[in-house]
């Protein structure tokens, strides 16, 4: 018999990403069962999700949902592309609210810009999980994929979840920064469950060092606006904190107008000072572990080493060790320099021990 553990679950990003929340109750399944439920899963996921994605609500009656009504006004208020349906963009331009009925979609309706779809189980061992594999006809040349956390409510739930979800508009949220494609080449949605096991530990930390701190419209052109030049005016004349860029304050410190080209925005390291970081799997059965290879601007020609903690916050997020040696920890260690390993790596003192199975 399978045990099934209550936990709360959210299937969401950080704040600040405009990709929506949604909860759900997970469920830990063991051995023997869990191969069934998890099959059952996927078949129920691929019953909805493997041909013609179409709602549950065609032919039937319906209502404005919240998520849809924030996707219209985003539409109808900055034009881009979208995957919500004609009728619910009109309703919301003449004036409908979250709520408010909307036109029965026709029987056939399909969310047709998603293609070439897969469903797959991804892991091995008791870390596996159901996951998707698609296309969308917005992003040509990008394999997406979003994971599935077990469900005790079965796999038709959560297949509807992820289409409510891409026609409300997040993946064209996520798209606004793609994050980093997999080893595979498959760019998997920030709210799906995050990969299991060590695997999944090592791709998280490997796409934080590689993508670092990426602003909303990297390497884009730009121009100062009315608004940044009014704050950067304030800010030279009477002082005080902002939050644009050096490049924005530089330009109007130097003469720069409203309408004035500015540099693109660029990407910042992941942690300030790090460079040339490598992300692998050390050590063997209990005592394997994600580590990372770095060097630092402060110290030329040593080579770091720091082993991950299992089970990080945020689905593998190293945002600890960013804390740990922005605010000193690697200078302090410095100062007594430990002993390098065989390999000349010097490995911190507050990264989990080599061969440590806890």
């Amino acid at each position: 018999m399978s045990l099934i553990a209550a936990m709360s679950g959210v299937a969401c990003q950080r704040d600040g990403t405009g990709v929506s929340a949604r909860c759900y109750v997970l469920a830990v399944t063991t051995e023997p069962d869990g191969d069934r439920e998890l099959e059952q899963q996927r078949d129920e996921i691929d019953a909805v999700l493997g041909g013609r994605w179409v709602p549950p609500d065609a032919g039937k009656a319906r209502v404005l949902t919240r998520f849809a009504y924030d996707e219209a006004r985003r539409f109808v208020s900055r034009g881009g592309l979208t995957s919500l349906g004609l009728a619910a963009i009109e309703a919301v331009r003449g004036g409908a609210q979250p709520g408010d009925p909307l036109p029965p979609r026709p029987p056939d309706y399909c969310i047709h810009h998603v293609t070439d779809t897969a469903v797959i189980i991804t892991g091995s061992g008791q870390e596996r999980l159901a996951a998707v594999l698609f296309s969308h006809q917005h992003f040509p040349r990008v394999r997406f994929g979003h994971r599935f956390p077990l469900l005790p409510s079965g796999g038709r739930r959560a297949a509807f979840w992820l289409m409510e979800d891409i026609e409300t508009g997040d993946l064209h949220r996520m798209m606004a920064v793609p994050p980093r494609a997999d080893r595979a080449g498959i760019t998997w949605t920030i709210w799906g469950a995050p990969a299991p096991g060590l695997e999944g530990q090592r791709d998280s930390i490997e796409a934080a060092f590689g993508e670092g701190w990426r602003p909303l419209g990297e390497g884009r052109p730009r121009a100062l606006t009315e608004r940044a030049y009014a704050e950067v005016r304030t800010l030279l004349d009477r002082g005080g904190w902002t939050g644009l860029d050096p490049a924005a304050i530089e330009a109007v410190r130097g003469g720069a107008q409203p309408g004035d080209p500015l540099p693109p925005l660029q990407s910042t390291p992941y942690i300030d000072g790090v460079t040339d970081a490598e992300v692998a799997i050390t050590g063997s059965g209990q005592g394997a572990r994600v580590a990372v290879l770095f060097s630092h601007h402060d110290f030329p020609g040593v080579r770091f080493g720091h082993r991950f903690p299992l089970g990080l916050d945020g689905g593998g997020d190293p945002i600890y060790l960013k804390e740990e040696i922005e605010t000193g920890a690697l200078h302090r260690m410095m100062q007594t320099e430990p002993a390098a390993g065989n390999n000349g790596i010097i490995w911190t003192t507050w990264g989990s021990p080599a061969g440590h199975p806890g």
